[in-house]
């Protein structure tokens, strides 16, 4: 079984646990970008509700 690499979201060190933060205790995350696919199935909803959230904003 491989090691992923976690991000604590409080404080930001990494650590290999996959639980809780060593440190700190907060939750960890895995730092690492989602894959890119050139076929995106959920692009269209995703813009749609960045344009919402934009036009929100605005107003």
């Amino acid at each position: 079984m491989g090691k992923i690499l976690r991000k604590c979201q409080k404080c930001g060190s990494y650590t290999l646990k996959q639980d809780k933060c060593p440190y700190c205790g907060g939750p960890l995350k895995s730092p690492y970008p989602p894959k890119f696919s050139p076929l995106d199935p959920y692009g269209e909803y995703r813009r749609k509700l960045k344009r919402e959230l934009i036009k929100e904003k605005e107003n």
